[in-house]
This record gives C-alpha cells, sequence and structure tokens, in this order.
C-alpha cells in the first residue's frame, strides 16, 4: 500500500501542480509513476464535472464554458503535457537528422514553430470545445478522454524503447514493473468500460483516435528521434486528447444528422 500511495504522489508531483504531501524519491517511488498518471487524468475530469453542476447553476454561457474547458486541464497540469507537444512540433519542423531533434527537445527555449503549434492547438481545442453540445453525458465523456489520454501517454512511454540514456522517461521506464503495460490496459479498458455505458459510439471513435495517436507517436519516435522521450509522450498525450474530442463532437453530429 504504501508503494502505491508514493507513486501516486509522485504522479501528482511531477504531472500536476496540485499540493501534495513530500515523499522520498527511489526506484520503488518511480516504479509505478506511469501507471499512476492515469489518476490525474480522473481529477481533472472530475474537476470538469464539478464546473459543469456549476456552469449549469449559474446558466453561464456556453462560449465560457469553452473556454474553461479548455483552459482547465492545462492548468491543472501545470502546463507540462503542452511543452512537450510544443518541444516535439518545434523538433520536426527543424527537418534536421536524429541527434539535432533530440537536441531540440531538450532546448529550454520556444522556437517560432513552437509558437504556431501551441497556438493552432488551442485554436482547435477551443473551437471543438464550443462545438461540444454540453451534457451531463459528453461532460462524462470528455473527463474519460482525459484518462484514457494519460494512459495513452504512459503506455507509449512503458512501452517504447527510450532515446535519452538519461532522460527522466527512461528514469520512469527503468523503475517501472514489467506489469506495467499491463496495469495501463487495465485502465484503458476500466475507462473505455464506463465510457461505453454512457455512450457507445462515442467511446467506440474515442479508442479508435487512441489508437491511431499511439502508432503515430510510435512511428515518430522511432523514426525521427531513435526512440520516445518524456516530450514525446506528452506530445502523445496532448494529440489524443485533441483527437478524442474530435472523436466526441463527430459523435455527437452524426447522432443529431442520422438520428
Amino acid at each position: 500500500m504504501k508503494s502505491i500511495w508514493t507513486a501516486v504522489v509522485a504522479a501528482f508531483s511531477t504531472f500536476s501542480v496540485l499540493p501534495t504531501p513530500r515523499i522520498s524519491w527511489d526506484r520503488y517511488t518511480l516504479k509505478g509513476v506511469l501507471c499512476a498518471l492515469p489518476l490525474v487524468g480522473a481529477v481533472i475530469g472530475g474537476l470538469c464535472c464539478l464546473y459543469f453542476w456549476l456552469a449549469e447553476w449559474l446558466r453561464l454561457p456556453a462560449i465560457l464554458s469553452a473556454v474553461v474547458l479548455t483552459v482547465l486541464p492545462i492548468a491543472v497540469s501545470g502546463g507540462i503535457h503542452m511543452d512537450g507537444f510544443a518541444d516535439t512540433v518545434d523538433a520536426l519542423s527543424s527537418h534536421a537528422d536524429a541527434e539535432k531533434k533530440r537536441a531540440i527537445l531538450k532546448d529550454p527555449h520556444a522556437g517560432a514553430f513552437a509558437i504556431l503549434g501551441v497556438g493552432c492547438y488551442m485554436l482547435l481545442y477551443f473551437g471543438l470545445c464550443a462545438a461540444l453540445p454540453l451534457s451531463w453525458k459528453t461532460i462524462g465523456l470528455f473527463g474519460i478522454s482525459h484518462v484514457l489520454a494519460r494512459a495513452t501517454g504512459s503506455l507509449l512511454g512503458a512501452a517504447l524503447r527510450p532515446s535519452n540514456p538519461e532522460g527522466m522517461l527512461k528514469t520512469f521506464h527503468d523503475a517501472a514493473a514489467k506489469r506495467s503495460v499491463a496495469i495501463l490496459i487495465v485502465w484503458i479498458v476500466l475507462a473505455a468500460v464506463g465510457a461505453a455505458l454512457l455512450d457507445p459510439l462515442s467511446t467506440g471513435l474515442m479508442l479508435l483516435a487512441c489508437a491511431l495517436v499511439f502508432l503515430w507517436v510510435r512511428h515518430t519516435a522511432y523514426r525521427q528521434f531513435g526512440g520516445m522521450s518524456g516530450d514525446l509522450a506528452g506530445y502523445g498525450i496532448s494529440l489524443a486528447s485533441l483527437a478524442m474530442l474530435l472523436g466526441l463532437v463527430l459523435s455527437e453530429r452524426i447522432v443529431s444528422l442520422w438520428f
């Protein structure tokens, strides 16, 4: 139980801005960090549901809800995944060799392509949030999407070969037990079951989005960077969140137009 607790605290300490107790960091602490990351998504989903309840009670405008649903996940995570997205866009836009791309990932400065990429991402995400008809069903699916996105990113980190022998992902990857992949698959199955109880069509599109993002990031990691990294995992989480939101909006449009 202690190892589970420390893994959860370490995950929230690393991947969110939420206050956490102080713990000692060792290989046992790091062992389950990737497995606990979907819990951060669950908290974000819960906060989104809490906001929706408040918005319904106060009758807040839909445009404000779109803004909050766009900003809230980034605010809670501290932007750590978007940082990985920005660095990866910068590296891919360089069209350099793998070594140079890995150097760009390590560079703390943001290039022009990173800023353009984040700007386009935020506009797309906000537009999809504005297009999503809000209800308890859709907000529940939206919350579950953040669990699935982080499970997908964690699975990328746990299953794929790291590119950097000294990076943070390498530390988590080496500390993780062999059963980490199985635990993350259980996370995905449980989240999928919960989503399917709300809407099977939306769930199918969301899972398809996760699978496509996983395959794309895996291909990109090995072909462009020589392996996975923490930035690429953040890139995957960001892409999965956007792709699942698109699937959710499409499923709602399909139902409204055809049924």
